[in-house]
């Protein structure tokens, strides 16, 4: 009987120690879902090491498209130090379904209304970075669905998913900037590549501008600080913005930062 009643005390021990651990420790995320999604952390992202990086998802004008903006997770660190106190959040309102010439595995692009710093339409990279928090959508924006019917192929032909925004958003002035691309952005069936430069002065870069900056319908707020790139570096630009005073651009070979390449520069910290 002794034997009987140690033997159910430490069945009780036990049990609240895994009752405890239960309440403490954090549940998985739930999975994406149409409607109300927030970006996973890193803790919670058995993906987070490939793809798009840990706590953050990129944020397009069109599937597999360049950078416009991130969405970021709560506790994500920003090269200041500052840690994110709250989640961004984006109304996934349907998905284009495409590899879209993706080589991490993308195959599904969530589109709607992006919140966070951007504030505007966007696809993103992919579902797997998102949990769904509610049904229903956070905004009456961007329900319409992207509309542009784009073109980045060599022959000209549009690409099978439509677009929020046709490339005229960004800088197409090379008369007045030799930076600016022809066809609004440099890729290797538009000017044979990415616009190589070299920073004149250290280049602070940031994570968000805005959907406005970006589009090209308003004015930048520069926000999300991921580094520097040093002078000297050489800078890859995508693209200039239409004011010209954002360039989107990587530091060739280099990560800002959570493995981070694209960010927001000043125009005026290259040559």
């Amino acid at each position: 009987m002794a034997r009987w009643r140690g033997t159910t005390r430490s069945a009780i021990v036990l049990a609240a120690v895994l009752a405890v651990t239960a309440l403490i420790a954090p549940s998985p995320a739930a999975a994406w879902g149409y409607g109300v999604n927030r970006v996973q952390t890193a803790a919670e992202d058995s993906w987070a090491q490939t793809g798009m990086g840990p706590g953050w998802v990129l944020l397009s004008y069109k599937a597999n498209g360049p950078m416009v903006g991130y969405l970021f997770a709560r506790d994500f660190v920003f090269a200041d130090g500052v840690v994110k106190s709250s989640f961004d959040h984006m109304d996934i309102r349907d998905t284009g379904d495409a590899a879209a010439g993706n080589t991490e595995g993308i195959t599904r692009w969530p589109w709607g209304y992006a919140g966070g710093s951007f504030d505007g339409c966007a696809y993103a990279y992919g579902t797997r970075k998102f949990a769904i928090e509610r049904t229903g959508f956070m905004s009456s924006s961007c329900a319409g669905g992207p509309n542009v019917a784009g073109s980045s192929n060599a022959d000209g032909s549009p690409d099978q998913l439509r677009w929020w925004h046709s490339e005229q958003v960004f800088c197409t002035a090379t008369a007045v900037d030799p930076l600016c691309s022809l066809y609004g952005v440099w890729s290797e069936n538009k000017g044979g590549g990415l616009k190589a430069t070299t920073a004149r002065t250290a280049c602070s870069a940031f994570g968000n501008i805005g959907a406005a900056a970006a589009y090209g319908s308003g004015a930048a707020i520069p926000v999300h600080p991921l580094g520097t790139a040093p002078a000297g570096a050489q800078i890859d630009i995508r693209y200039v913005t239409k004011d010209r005073q954002w360039i989107m651009a990587k530091w060739r070979g280099n990560r800002f930062a959570a493995g981070i390449a694209w960010a927001f520069l000043p125009r005026s910290c290259v040559w």
